[in-house]
């Protein structure tokens, strides 16, 4: 047992000779200024002498208790995790900011998705009350859902309120809905429909709340506070000491469970927080249970089921905390924080691929722990999150006493990329497989291979055999020979075709491989790829691009290359700004047309397309938003981009003769992870679905036709 588990099992009677569910496997986020912790934010602020290129240093803030008075605010919550969930017979209700996921969870093991709706704002938090659904729903307030129809819920009532909406909990027939600055709001739910009634007043940005006997109890970031609900008095507030560090809140009072007289209040790093509640005017903080020096432990949730409470404690785990004597549970501890930056600059001036963890953020690892809200329910406990580190929304399903998995749902990942040629559709991913064009069906399957389905990249040569990555392995369809070795792992476009060869990148070029003899041939670029690099075959010459780079490079013979006219989306000051990384990680495509080579960047959101013809690049800006492919029949281009957090796509057509011109935008619910065309079909890799085809031989405008459904080999 490590010291902190030591310091953590006496502070808080926690039984470590279970299977606790302890730190990830995978390595954690250490000191700032690396990935913020689930739970947190980073806050970039300007310090004389400055951290970083551009004077800005980067602090760690709570994400529902800093920066509240941003017009982005709500804007956090969008990461690609489930934030909270509410059961109702074998049904699970989840949200994650944007979406309500309605999930069949009768069998753990087996959690099928049965609808996924927009439109309801910001939802973060959930609750019911006799066969309606709460949603707590940021902008848009409180909502009511009707359940008449359990697998397709609909609006029946929302209530506007002053400020974002980001916590509910029902007491009898009382709806009590934390929203910042507007205190508590408090809801009628006797009557139809329900009825704003009051609002409680609270010292503080209101963040989470719990209710009982005629009481309300707040977590306000800053205060923890008794109200009474008939007269709206506050009856008492308290919080720790400790809370700030300098300005910065380190303490934020962000969620409330009641557990006989004691309320336990989720605090970040300083764990669940212990307020004694049995005298509601003479409130006292009386311990906390966290870990003491592990950084990856941020308390974000707490919810209690007989003596255990559950805190939902991001990146580390799910913590069990015996509170069968809720007073004793939990001693006063002072945990390690994050460092802050001073004026001197103490921070790293190291260049954003250094200090940002890009390899764990730009292709979802394997799935991890990392809950931000738990839910215990009967026989099991679900464990709400899996945000920045994974790419994708998880639940987790826990036996309530060892905390073992006994089932998991991930947002579906089915296909990561898509080719096509000679009639044939191949992709690559859980659902990988072959394709043939069918008029009538749009494609019929033709089988799948082992490599099909871990490949990283994928292209179709031009007598219609697939070739893929797959580790360092170049694999061609149908050959007995041994696999290619490659010098490198490639990522998603790091694979080119064109009259027998397939070029591949490595750090300092690319190497440029016969199909039929395997024979090799290196070009240099003259430059050092920090990032997966795309490439391309133009004509005679292949080119390079590492999404790092503010010029693509052109490779000949030479030791150099030739660098390209700058693509204009970002500049080196942009580059090196660790904040836009924060934003959106830079990503390159280059697609050989036949009106030259044309390169798409991006980065912290913003996009642009470069045509290489001549010596300055033809540009166009492209809608905001992280590119992950693109395709061309020469005279258009195809371009698809992916949110993962609000899990919505655009495919994007580009006419690129007589002049560069966006002519259509299409929007779907979904992960577009590739895109391929094919003659007249257009072919766009769904995660979430399958594959969705397109005609583009009627209109420059691609026409839906359908989507093929895939799912995974059992």
């Amino acid at each position: 047992m490590g010291i902190a588990a030591t310091l953590l099992a006496a502070a808080c009677n926690v039984d470590f000779g279970g299977d606790v569910d302890g730190p990830p496997d995978f390595d954690g986020p250490g000191g700032p200024p690396g990935d913020a912790p689930t739970g947190s934010k980073w806050l970039g602020v300007e310090v004389d002498g400055g951290c970083g290129r551009l004077g800005l240093a980067y602090i760690l803030v709570d994400e529902v208790c800093g920066g509240v008075g941003a017009s982005d605010y709500l804007d956090y919550f969008r990461a690609p995790m489930f934030r909270d969930g509410a059961r109702v017979g074998d049904l699970m209700y989840a949200v994650d900011a944007t979406h309500l996921w309605v999930l069949d969870v009768a069998d753990p093991d087996g959690v099928q998705r049965q609808q996924l709706q927009a439109g309801f704002g910001e939802p973060l938090a959930v609750a019911q009350h006799q066969g309606k659904l709460l949603i707590a729903s940021g902008s848009q307030g409180l909502l009511q859902m009707d359940l008449s129809d359990p697998f397709a819920p609909v609006t029946n009532a929302q209530i506007a309120l002053t400020g974002p909406a980001l916590d509910v909990y029902v007491d009898g027939d009382q709806a009590f809905v934390a929203h910042g600055e507007g205190g508590v709001a408090v809801v009628d739910l006797s009557v139809d429909p329900p009825v704003l009634t009051k609002d409680l007043a609270v010292n503080g940005f209101a963040a989470a709340v719990a209710a009982r006997d005629g009481k309300a109890y707040v977590a306000a970031c800053d205060s923890f506070a008794a109200i009474d609900v008939a007269t709206g008095d506050v009856l008492s507030e308290t919080w720790l000491s400790e809370a700030y560090d300098g300005e910065v809140l380190v303490a934020p009072a962000k969620d409330v469970a009641l557990v006989g007289g004691v309320a336990f209040v989720a605090a970040g790093r300083f764990g669940a927080v212990s307020v004694d509640i049995s005298e509601d005017t003479d409130l006292k903080v009386v311990g906390n249970c966290t870990l003491t020096s592990d950084m990856d432990f941020y308390a974000s949730g707490v919810r209690a089921q007989a003596d255990t409470l559950y805190i939902a404690g991001g990146e580390w785990g799910v913590l069990p905390v015996d509170v069968s004597d809720p007073l004793s549970a939990c001693s006063l501890i002072t945990p390690a924080l994050p460092k802050l930056p001073d004026e001197d600059g103490d921070c790293s001036d190291d260049p954003p691929w250094a200090i940002v963890p890009w390899t764990d953020l730009w292709e979802p690892p394997p799935p991890g722990k990392d809950p931000i809200q738990t839910l215990p329910f009967g026989d099991v406990v679900y464990a709400f999150g899996d945000a920045r580190r994974i790419g994708m929304r998880a639940i987790d399903i826990k036996d309530p006493q060892s905390l073992v998995n006994v089932g998991r749902y991930d947002e579906p990942r089915l296909v990561t990329g898509i080719a096509a040629g000679g009639g044939r559709v191949v992709v690559v991913g859980k659902a990988g497989g072959v394709f043939d064009y069918d008029v009538e069906q749009l494609l019929l399957p033709q089988g799948s291979h082992d490599l099909l389905l871990s490949a990283t990249a994928l292209e179709v040569l031009e007598d219609a055999r697939w070739v893929v990555a797959a580790g360092q392995q170049l694999i061609i369809e149908g050959e007995t020979t041994a696999p290619i070795a490659l010098v490198e792992p490639v990522g998603s476009q790091g694979l080119a075709v064109d009259a027998g060869r397939v070029a591949v990148p490595v750090s300092d070029g690319a190497h440029v491989i016969d199909v039929d003899t395997h024979v090799r041939t290196i070009r240099k670029s003259g430059d050092w790829a920090e990032l997966p690099q795309a490439v391309s075959f133009d004509g005679q010459y292949v080119a390079t691009a590492s999404p790092e780079w503010t010029n693509a490079k052109r490779l000949d013979n030479s030791d150099s290359g030739l660098s390209l006219g700058e693509h204009g989306v970002f500049d080196i000051a942009a580059i090196s700004d660790a904040n836009m990384w924060r934003q959106g990680l830079p990503r390159r495509i280059l697609l050989n047309t036949d009106y030259g080579l044309a390169e798409v960047a991006s980065l912290g959101g913003q996009a642009g397309l470069a045509i290489h013809a001549g010596t300055e690049p033809f540009s166009l800006a492209l809608p905001a938003g992280t590119y992950a492919d693109g395709a061309t029949d020469g005279e258009h281009l195809y371009l698809v981009s992916a949110d993962r957090g609000s899990y919505r796509s655009q495919l994007i057509t580009v006419r690129l003769s007589p002049s560069l011109l966006i002519l259509n935008t299409q929007a779907f619910t979904g992960h577009a992870s590739g895109v391929a065309v094919d003659g007249d079909r257009l072919y766009v890799a769904d995660a979430d679905r399958g594959i969705r085809v397109f005609d583009v031989g009627q209109s420059n405008v691609p026409q839906a036709l359908g989507v093929v459904e895939l799912e995974v080999s059992p």
